[in-house]
């Protein structure tokens, strides 16, 4: 039996051999809904962007979720926004929230502009390594690379050390010049060392074990039976505004698991409120139908499944 790879390469190859009174490129009109049949036949891998650069903890969570299809680094959360919404990525993957250091604000502004969902939830560990791959041991690392927020992260084995440490734009940079520096050693992560055939000198070097980061699937659908919901909300500016939202979910027992304020750039000191709350759109329909009457402004970000690698 021929595969839909065989009839494809075989059609392309009709292709080539064309009629000449065809123009180049062109099919013969009673063709095209045979190829058409036969390139839907053909598996397609599902693109995925997510912020880059290869090596990051968001590359982690995306191999995670999508380990056989086409990851590809984006310079920037816009950017992966953008992939999405143009349809050059059918997935996308930014940070959401860290444990230690909070949401990640510019993540939520953009949910408050793009009309894609949020598809799924993945929460990863944050280990942090301290590897090169021009020194054997510790004794023998002169400075260290990594990204600002890490060398925050990881104070004690910098203080141990007591070598330069030097910041890069990111932790995947870092492993990149620990890997060709002589003496140069990189605060990075497990990904990082993957990519660049380090040799981890130290691991789990973090201050605390416990850290954590969140990510977000992007989509332009979400789940409408996902265990929790994202939502954005603005309240009247009035005495109990935000009381009279919150009300309806206390009254029917729906569990608010976060909510966390953003300023609204185009009216000053007014603030769209980031919330996300266990049970689906579809089981939270009466709640946020009630909610809806004391806001100004409700946007549901999707439902989605909450993956937690933490252990």
């Amino acid at each position: 039996m021929v595969s839909p790879e065989e009839l494809l390469r075989l059609a392309e190859e009709l292709l080539r051999e064309r009629p000449s009174r065809l123009p180049s490129g062109t099919w013969p009109e009673e063709l095209k809904p045979v190829i058409e049949w036969i390139r839907s036949l053909v598996p397609q891998k599902v693109k995925v962007a997510y912020l880059g650069p290869p090596g990051s903890y968001t590359h982690e969570a995306a191999s995670v979720l999508f380990p056989k299809e086409e990851l590809v680094p984006k310079k920037s959360i816009p950017d992966v926004f953008e992939s999405v919404e143009k349809g050059e990525a059918d997935f996308g993957v930014v940070p959401i929230a860290n444990r230690l250091e909070g949401p990640v604000n510019e993540t939520i502004d953009l949910l408050l502009q793009t009309p894609l969902k949020v598809y799924h939830d993945i929460e990863i560990p944050i280990r942090i390594m301290l590897a090169s791959g021009t020194v054997s041991s510790v004794d023998g690392i002169k400075r260290i690379y990594g990204h600002p927020m890490v060398f925050r992260q990881a104070t004690k084995v910098l203080e141990a050390l007591g070598v330069e440490a030097i910041p890069t734009s990111s932790t995947s940079e870092a492993a990149r010049i620990a890997s060709e520096e002589p003496g140069a050693a990189a605060l990075c992560s497990p990904k990082a060392v993957e990519l660049y055939g380090l040799k981890v000198l130290k691991a789990n070097v973090e201050d605390r074990a416990h850290n954590a980061t969140r990510f977000f699937v992007l989509h332009k659908h979400d789940n409408p039976s996902g265990d929790r919901t994202a939502l954005l909300a603005s309240v009247p500016h009035r005495p109990g505004g935000l009381y009279e939202f919150l009300a309806p979910f206390a009254q029917r027992g729906a569990n608010l698991t976060m909510i966390y304020s953003r300023p609204l750039k185009e009216h000053p000191w007014r603030y769209v409120f980031y919330l996300e709350v266990e049970g689906s759109r579809n089981e939270l329909g009466e709640v946020l139908d009630e909610a809806s009457k004391n806001a100004t402004f409700l946007k549901v970000l999707g439902s989605y499944n909450k993956l937690d690698l933490t252990g």
